[in-house]
């Protein structure tokens, strides 16, 4: 695909997107609309709001998909999941850090015995 195109593609996802959160267009239309694919349009989302500037907002609710913020309340309202995922994923990122990839096994395999013992007493 030529940067040319590319460019008309990302004018044209901004353009399909309403302001405000009231009406958020979802990532299956823009997708369609733009003939490509979802995980495309979250790439392009991205790319908008960390080089371009572009302020775009998501909803998880329904109606869920992607909209022009245009309010300081739709801006925390989009920025608190992804804080929140934010810091899942470190902790994720931690928690892996700290395994030890000796004796994990041995780990698991103890607490499934453990869990088996535990599940016939109460059974």
């Amino acid at each position: 695909m030529s940067e040319e195109t590319l460019t008309e593609q990302l004018e044209q996802l901004v353009a399909m997107l309403p302001e405000g959160a009231e009406k958020p267009v979802s990532i299956a239309d823009v997708a369609t609309q733009l003939n490509t694919n979802k995980r495309t349009i979250t790439a392009w989302v991205a790319f908008l709001i960390n080089h371009k500037g572009v302020p775009i907002g998501s909803r998880r609710s329904t109606p869920s998909g992607y909209y022009l913020i245009t309010s300081d309340e739709e801006r925390n309202n989009a920025i608190a999941p992804l804080t929140a995922q934010a810091l899942e994923e470190l902790k994720r990122a931690e928690k892996l850090r700290s395994i030890d990839l000796h004796t994990w096994r041995n780990n698991f395999n103890d607490n499934k015995k453990s869990n088996h013992r535990r599940a016939i007493e109460h059974a």
